[in-house]
């Protein structure tokens, strides 16, 4: 399977010992793209975004070639750099961020993206593609974001949408609500969290979630509620729940709904039902929550996902 994942890679700075940083590359749908490869290397997996042309950003890409995603998608602008942000985690692993990305390349990744290139990503058999993604992107370049999102819908390609709202990233909140309901109406799958419906829409029970997504047709519906089960629709309507082993030694949970989004897709691609998908995505995320940063160390990740599938 082909699979695409739009959305901005950055710079990532944590702590590490002695009062140091340590320097890696993550963003939410990068995170994503990582782990569904990473669980899955059967699926062909590319990132669709734009840096610079600066060493910073040479060293992204090569990053993304060294994890096997495919950079065919990520543009270059000759004026702007990458994006940078910076990982607070508190005592129990909650994390908080500072960003430096105001006018990083990927903001004008439209404008990096031609013609061929957009023919040829009809090819896909799914894009995933989120809040974040929608945030950044240049005001300006939204009707051809818009646009491209609805020729791979045209062309059969699966929508997959995840919220992961930024409160900071957007002007207000009816800007995101605005944009997040032509996202609900072009999406095959959505990745809602009752947290984020909590704050945009005041929405804090799996009911309430429900009735507000029943305005708009969904093949698949994965709500996630922190430790809580998953409810998850399909097709025809029926809801089922699925429970989660809580962890004990939760380090860092800067990636556990990437990692959660990019398993879970995987295993779907793969004929796993949407309860097994939801087992191997849950125990993925608990795997990557007790570990520094949003992308873990290869090597034991390689030792974990054996396990796993």
């Amino acid at each position: 399977m082909r699979v695409g994942f739009i959305g901005e890679c950055m710079s990532e700075l944590r702590e590490a010992e002695n009062g140091l940083l340590s320097q890696g590359f993550a963003g939410d749908t990068y995170n994503s793209a990582v782990y569904m490869k990473r669980t899955f290397p059967q699926h062909d997996v590319y990132y669709i975004s734009a840096v610079g042309n600066d060493a910073l950003s040479d060293e992204m890409v090569m990053h993304a070639v060294n994890e096997k995603i495919n950079p065919r998608f990520i543009g270059r602008h000759a004026e702007k750099h990458l994006g940078l942000y910076r990982i607070y985690t508190d005592d129990t692993g909650e994390r908080s961020f500072v960003y430096w990305r105001s006018d990083s390349a990927a903001k004008s990744m439209m404008q990096t993206l031609d013609s061929n290139d957009i023919a040829a990503m009809t090819a896909f058999d799914m894009v995933l593609f989120s809040g974040i993604s929608l945030a950044i992107i240049n005001e300006d370049d939204l009707p051809k974001y818009f646009a491209l999102l609805t020729r791979l819908k045209s062309a059969g390609v699966k929508l997959v949408f995840d919220i992961n709202h930024r409160p900071s990233l957007w002007k207000s909140k009816d800007d995101a609500k605005r944009l997040y309901a032509k996202a609900y109406e072009l999406a095959d799958i959505i990745l809602p969290g009752i947290e984020d419906f909590n704050f945009l829409y005041g929405i804090d029970t799996i009911d309430e979630t429900l009735k507000f997504l029943s305005d708009y047709t969904f093949d698949e519906v994965i709500i996630k509620n922190g430790s809580d089960a998953v409810t998850v629709i399909n097709q025809h309507g029926d809801i089922s729940q699925v429970p989660l082993t809580p962890v004990e030694n939760v380090v860092d949970t800067t990636s556990a709904g990437d990692a959660f989004n990019g398993v879970y897709l995987g295993a779907r691609l793969e004929d796993a039902s949407q309860k097994e998908a939801v087992e191997k995505a849950s125990k993925s995320a608990g795997f990557v929550i007790q570990h520094k940063g949003a992308i873990v160390d290869a090597t034991a990740y390689s030792l974990f996902s054996k396990n796993l599938t």
